[in-house]
């Protein structure tokens, strides 16, 4: 994380703890300077995280007129608006993330993640499985593929395993960061691995996303499956 994320999680931090402690729902925010100068950052700065609360649904930004505070969502806002990890997109937005449980294996490559990656079916690679929980409740299901070498190098990404450790920042340690990432969203019903691990009953609806990351050299690093809970969180796309 580079200086610049350090401030905005600083300022965001801190914006939080005003709302909490001295706003009600429908309260006008001060000026962005006012916030500023009280958070002894730049202005810059404040406007980059007040964007973040208002992409949470946390303010309502009326231009011309100033920024109030929203009640508070019943769920978390899982913001696709930039790359980064689930974690990180979770705690942004100020719920409590624990990592239930983890494993990292090789397994032969399935056809779907053989396209994406382009690789041939069946190539021994990376799948890297966890569970999340926001706020206590289990509410995701992440596998990631890898492939066995990225760029002629081996990469083992037992790393991931640590709740500290995303699949971003996993790739920006091992000297390979992501460049982009292409997602898409479905509807879908939860089959038995699914179900057991977010403990809701087969059959319950959930969004899957399908998320293949690119380097900076455009070539795909790593394909992603996840299962939501919308029940726990809203998924949220800013165009």
């Amino acid at each position: 994380m580079g200086r610049r994320d350090t401030a905005v999680q600083a300022a965001l931090a801190g914006l939080r703890a005003l709302l909490e402690a001295k706003f009600e729902p429908g309260d006008r925010l001060p000026t962005e300077q006012d916030l500023a100068d009280l958070l002894d950052v730049s202005r810059g700065t404040v406007r980059e995280a007040l964007g973040v609360l208002a992409i949470e649904g946390a303010i309502i930004r009326r231009w011309g007129v100033g920024t109030f505070v929203s009640s508070k969502p019943d769920m978390a806002q899982l913001s696709m608006a930039k790359i980064a990890g689930f974690r990180d997109r979770i705690q942004m937005a100020g719920h409590t993330v624990e990592l239930l449980s983890s494993s990292c294996e090789k397994t032969p490559c399935p056809r779907p993640v053989a396209e994406a990656l382009g690789l041939p079916t069946r190539e021994p690679v990376w799948l890297v499985t966890r569970t999340f929980s926001v706020d206590g409740t289990a509410a995701a299901y992440l596998q990631d593929y890898l492939p066995s070498q990225i760029g002629g190098d081996a990469i083992d990404p037992h790393p991931m395993l640590e709740v500290d450790t995303d699949l971003f920042t996993y790739l920006e340690r091992a000297g390979h960061p992501a460049g982009n990432a292409v997602t898409d969203l479905e509807a879908v019903l939860a089959a038995d691995r699914g179900a057991e691990s977010l403990r809701v009953p087969v059959g319950f609806p959930l969004v899957r996303s399908l998320q293949t990351v690119y380097g900076r050299g455009e070539e795909p690093v790593a394909y992603g499956i996840t299962l939501n809970r919308t029940d726990v969180m809203r998924i949220r796309i800013i165009r």
